[in-house]
């Protein structure tokens, strides 16, 4: 909980029928609502705050180390109204951040108390009456919990996670940047106008780059000098395609160049919508078949799917040794103990 003095005493001081709420919702984009729960619009801390009756924010349990335990918020109608359950399944409130104020509606000037931001924990959308209900974290949140890593078969690490000893497969490299020194082995990616061409490159002598770009060569196992640093094109995990034919919102062919990409190949993998009422949404892909380049999602994308529609997918991972090793060369970081017995061993007889 966070407050300017002056603005606690202000509230404080005020009488309960004029104290009011306010709320921030910012998505993880950067897009920011602003609502007044006070029955009227109003201006605070030089912002705009509108008029808005379904939000509250008043179901919140505060303890003293300044954690909210089973804290909620309803989200106002700007949100409820415009977008529905596929968003919340896609992905569109991952990150979002809520922050609320109490204040003396009568006298916004007088300042007023500030209680978070606070992370959206699990989201609750009810489908017959179009209303979403946030739960909120306090900063303490993550830090009461008791967390233990497990051993198991099966890898713990989020393919493509780039932490120390993680997964740290290049799935998406940074653009490559100019007068900046590169060792060995680091990844980056060479934007060519909107396109990366299926590529990355991975800087096989080190150096700095130049101030102006030259131009790359995307032939794979081809090299460019940049600089003193000279890269190496290879092939890019993530891969650019375009709907190709629409069968409906999770359904569809594509047009997509990837001669390792067989049947089940981006199956489980991550589907990012990059043009369309989509941009910027992800879904995770249900099914990959090869022929046809057909594309099945888990659920329908959260806006109509349109032909001409363009996205980067990635492949999908089952977290099994094996696939790490011959798939994505990668065992070296493989984080789980694939060697462990199994049902049989502890099952057997003894000898």
């Amino acid at each position: 909980m966070r407050n300017t003095t002056a603005g606690l005493k202000a509230a404080m001081a005020a009488t309960p029928h004029t104290l009011g709420w306010l709320g921030q919702f910012v998505f993880k984009d950067g897009t920011t609502i602003r609502v007044s729960a006070t029955g009227a619009p109003t201006t605070f801390q030089s912002q705009s705050w509108t008029r808005d009756k379904s939000f509250k924010g008043s179901t919140l349990k505060f303890s003293g180390d300044g954690t909210v335990p089973d804290g909620e918020v309803t989200a106002p109608t700007a949100i409820s109204d415009a977008y529905d359950d596929e968003d919340v399944y896609a992905g569109t409130f991952d990150g979002m951040e809520i922050t609320l104020f109490v204040f003396n509606y009568s006298s916004p000037t007088d300042g007023g108390m500030q209680l978070g931001p606070y992370t959206v924990g699990e989201i609750n959308y009810d489908d017959r009456g179009r209303i979403a209900t946030f739960e909120v974290r306090g900063l303490l949140q993550q830090a009461k919990q008791i967390t233990v890593e497990e051993l198991s078969v099966a890898c713990r690490s989020d393919f493509g996670d780039q932490r120390p000893g993680f997964c740290n497969l290049p799935v998406y490299p940074g653009d490559v940047a100019r007068s900046t020194a590169y060792a060995i082995g680091a990844y980056v990616r060479v934007p060519d106008g909107a396109d990366y061409h299926n590529r990355m490159f991975r800087c096989s002598t080190a150096g700095t780059t130049a101030g102006s770009a030259p131009a790359y060569d995307y032939v794979v196992g081809h090299t460019t000098t940049d600089g003193t640093a000279v890269f190496t094109a290879e092939e890019a995990w993530v891969r650019s395609g375009t709907v190709a034919t629409r069968i409906d919102d999770s359904d569809f062919t594509a047009t997509l160049t990837e001669a390792r990409a067989v049947d089940e190949w981006f199956t489980s993998g991550t589907l990012k919508w990059t043009s369309g009422a989509n941009a910027g949404i992800c879904n995770q892909v249900r099914k990959w078949t090869q022929s046809g380049a057909h594309v099945e999602l888990w659920g329908s994308a959260a806006w109509p799917v349109e032909v001409g529609d363009t996205f980067e997918i990635t492949p999908g991972c089952d977290k099994t040794f094996a696939m790490c090793r011959d798939r994505f060369v990668n065992s070296i970081n493989f984080r789980g103990e694939h060697l462990l017995p199994g049902r049989d061993f502890l099952g057997g007889s003894g000898t």
